[in-house]
């Protein structure tokens, strides 16, 4: 049977898509063997290559499906004719430049976030993206958690009243080694733009944020500058006010809350339970925790690329896209200066569309 096939145009995107759209995954490791394991099965979706500096890890990805190819080479994936869309979740540091390589290529992108090491550079990516007038959404999965999507409608549809208040908890189960500290992002941009992205969609831009942060798992991680342990308080445009608090080692497992007081009501998303499972002993209760953000957003996850395929599909704009991507950034760029000055800090402002 011959594959059907359309032009779509997607708010200013214009780009050819077959029936179903081919993928190429940039990056086999946690994150990325995740994603090949639903875009193999998401309909209206087909994985066509996975490449990977590991030549192992891309083929372990690659075997889920007898039609995929292996790499190590994202070029070579990019110039595919049977590749429409980019999957990226390789390194952070890798992004910008397999952004901007995808868009010059002219393929629809979905990145994992960040968009780039620096705000400067993010900018530099956002244009590339705008310039080569393809679909773009970055990695915010939260915002397609179940109970974070009822949340976030309850916000727009003012069912809360005014929000007047926000709360995100992001801690996980155990944090780097002094030498996996020294190559990572750090909390600000690893752990903190998930909550910065939901104290955005709640609330609006930030007017203010200070930070307390300190190294109480590694002393010596305040040699670089990077503390293990933050507690941000926001001070919104709109008069409401946040607290943020991430944490890189949680004795009892990964655990996220959101939650947003309004002037009419709250609401609360906790969702800790690996199941439904509670055993009652003599003196306690015991409930089995999940222990880490892919059992915990498993379904969020899936859905957000599902949402991107649908968009491409319908020709709407995907979500969240390259402006919240950069506002994001800027937002987590600010709590870190605030953390290294002592002084309150407001993010730079974002004028990429």
């Amino acid at each position: 049977m011959a594959k059907r096939s359309s032009q779509v145009r997607s708010a200013g995107h214009s780009i050819a898509l077959p029936d179903p759209i081919g993928f190429a995954l940039i990056g086999a490791g946690l994150m990325g063997a995740f994603h090949a394991r639903t875009l193999v099965s998401l309909p209206g979706a087909a994985l066509r290559w996975v490449v990977d500096v590991d030549r192992d890890l891309a083929r372990r990805s690659a075997s889920l499906s007898p039609d995929v190819q292996a790499g190590v080479e994202a070029s070579e994936a990019m110039a595919d004719p049977a590749v429409q869309a980019v999957v990226i979740a390789s390194p952070s540091h890798t992004h910008g430049d397999l952004i901007k390589a995808a868009a010059a290529a002219g393929k629809a992108i979905f990145c994992e976030k960040p968009l780039g090491t620096s705000g400067s550079e993010a900018v530099e990516v956002a244009e590339s993206v705008r310039g080569a007038g393809v679909p773009f959404q970055i990695g915010f999965q939260r915002r397609y958690d179940a109970g974070v999507a009822r949340l976030l409608e309850h916000v727009r549809s003012g069912a809360l009243g005014r929000v007047e208040t926000f709360r995100s908890v992001t801690s996980d189960p155990e944090g780097p080694s002094f030498e996996g500290m020294k190559r990572a992002a750090g909390i600000f941009h690893d752990t903190l733009s998930h909550d910065m992205d939901l104290a955005l969609a709640v609330a609006g831009s930030i007017a203010e944020i200070r930070t307390l942060g300190a190294a109480l798992t590694n002393a010596r991680f305040a040699e670089l500058g990077k503390p293990d342990t933050t507690v941000m308080a926001l001070r919104f445009e709109s008069g409401a006010l946040g607290v943020i608090e991430n944490r890189l080692r949680n004795a009892y497992g990964y655990e996220t809350v959101l939650e947003v007081g309004g002037s009419e009501s709250k609401g609360i998303v906790r969702a800790d339970e690996l199941d439904r499972l509670t055993i009652y002993r003599k003196g306690r209760i015991e409930r089995t925790h999940a222990p880490w953000f892919l059992e915990r957003f498993a379904e969020a996850y899936r859905a957000e690329l599902a949402a991107f395929v649908a968009a491409l599909r319908t020709g709407s704009r995907p979500t969240p896209g390259i402006r919240q991507g950069l506002a994001v950034l800027a937002a987590c760029e600010a709590a870190e200066r605030s953390y290294l000055t002592g002084e309150p800090q407001a993010p730079r402002p974002v004028d990429v569309q």
